[in-house]
């Protein structure tokens, strides 16, 4: 392990994969640090999946780095349509990094920075024998919350404008046993039970997704067997005939960067999977023979800290569909705010045929002139994020930022003298 890189990637989320092994395919020497032990984010440590929409007129948007993971998956069996399991995610990315030549640094814990006069000169590391100190040219930022941001205290924003709340906290697990033909007659039998979320193909060999069960979730409830919190469950199946991943738990009040908080999330996350289990198990047609298979290693985080950009993509850019010249990702998700207390959620889906554009500017950091940022955290406002932090339009955002860190440091130019038609050429497939 070196001490100096040209480019160091903080966070392994699949921004931060997209972005080390763009930055490293074309020589630059790249480091990606990662706190825990493996590399994925929430596609692995929080078990999220499926991959939400990203194609238009089943066109994709998305294509590069994260076609390449999508498809090793599915040469080793562990995607369908837009699902996937979070050990195949693993071996995927793991070959791409390998491949690309990055250095990895696992269990690694950002502590500190160096910066002044504009410049981020370097990060330090807690691991477990002690401080380490990497110098590099230029940084990026894909930890998810602006970590590095944070502690090179440049300027942030945070949770809603006006309110300042945050979006609800939610635990995936992962259960197995599931009988899908009883429950896809169970939805026939009783549509008003269920959210317009189910997928017509129930039973059958493609992903489904399941949302509703509202009667069995009433009446636990008032029966003081589940939390007042969850209102509905919501489930996709999984690769393996019989398994579901569940996206259903719902922790409010609490702020997903503050370490006192995410660990009293994480008591109330497995609280409400007990429940959960336990309803469908013993009340839900389909489930009599299922079974718990696995929890998230930790709670899923939607949103904390938000760096500040050249540019800041809003809310009125995802509903408009807007366009910028200096593009290097596109996205048709709309807005997606699950709202926390005394909040209303809100889902707002695009027309059918319309995307919005991520411009270049929105990578870079506006008070610093060698930092950038995707992801989850990229500069955005509430609602123009709660669209763009899903895995395909993160892959895009973290792939542009290697391409131009790679640039710059080829050139030996500052990364904004990079003209932003280059960066384009270097982003075939995502816009």
């Amino acid at each position: 392990m070196k001490k100096r890189y040209d480019i160091i990637v903080c966070g392994a989320g699949i921004a931060g994969i997209t972005a080390a092994v763009k930055a490293s395919r074309p020589g630059a020497s790249t480091l990606i640090i990662e706190q825990y032990h493996f590399v994925g984010g929430m596609s692995t440590a929080g078990l999220v999946s499926p991959f939400m929409k990203h194609s238009v007129n089943d066109i994709p948007l998305v294509r590069g780095i994260f076609e390449e993971i999508e498809l090793e998956m599915i040469r080793t069996g562990g995607m369908i349509n837009n699902g996937f399991n979070s050990a195949s995610f693993r071996l995927a990315a793991y070959k791409l990094l390998k491949e690309s030549g990055c250095d990895i640094l696992f269990d690694s814990t950002i502590v500190d920075t160096d910066f002044k006069n504009r410049s981020l000169t370097s990060v330090t590391v807690i691991t477990p024998v002690g401080l380490s100190e990497f110098e590099g040219n230029i940084f990026i930022d894909t930890t998810g919350d602006a970590r590095l941001v944070f502690l090179a205290g440049l300027p942030f924003n945070k949770g809603d404008e006006k309110s300042g709340l945050l979006q609800a906290l939610t635990l995936f697990f992962r259960m197995g046993g599931i009988n899908m033909e009883t429950v896809a007659a169970e939805v026939k039998k009783n549509p008003a039970d269920f959210l317009p979320w189910v997928i017509d193909e129930l039973g059958k060999t493609g992903i489904v997704s399941v949302a509703g069960f509202l009667s069995h979730v009433e009446k636990a409830r008032k029966a003081g067997l589940l939390s007042k919190e969850i209102e509905y469950i919501f489930f996709t199946t999984l690769p393996e005939t019989g398994e579901g991943s569940f996206n259903t738990t719902n922790i409010l009040e609490l702020d997903g960067s503050d370490s006192e908080q995410l660990t009293k999330a994480e008591f109330i996350s497995r609280i409400q999977t007990d429940e959960v289990v336990n309803l469908l198990i013993s009340e839900v047609p389909g489930f009599e023979n299922a079974f718990l298979i696995e929890t998230a290693p930790q709670v899923g985080v939607r949103e904390t800290r938000r760096v500040i950009g050249d540019y800041i993509v809003t809310g009125e850019d995802i509903k408009t569909g807007a366009k910028f010249q200096d593009v290097i990702a596109r996205g048709c998700y709309g807005i997606d705010i699950h709202g926390q207390k005394d909040e209303s959620s809100r889902m707002e889906d695009l027309p059918e045929g319309l995307f919005y554009e991520i411009p270049l500017r929105a990578l870079i950091v506006k008070e610093a002139d060698n930092l950038l940022s995707a992801g989850k955290c990229i500069s955005s406002t509430r609602e123009g994020q709660s669209a763009l932090r899903i895995m395909p339009t993160s892959a895009a955002t973290g792939e542009a930022c290697g391409a131009l860190a790679a640039l710059a440091v080829k050139s030996g130019k500052q990364i904004r003298e990079i003209d932003h038609s280059d960066v384009q050429k270097e982003l075939e497939g995502n816009i």
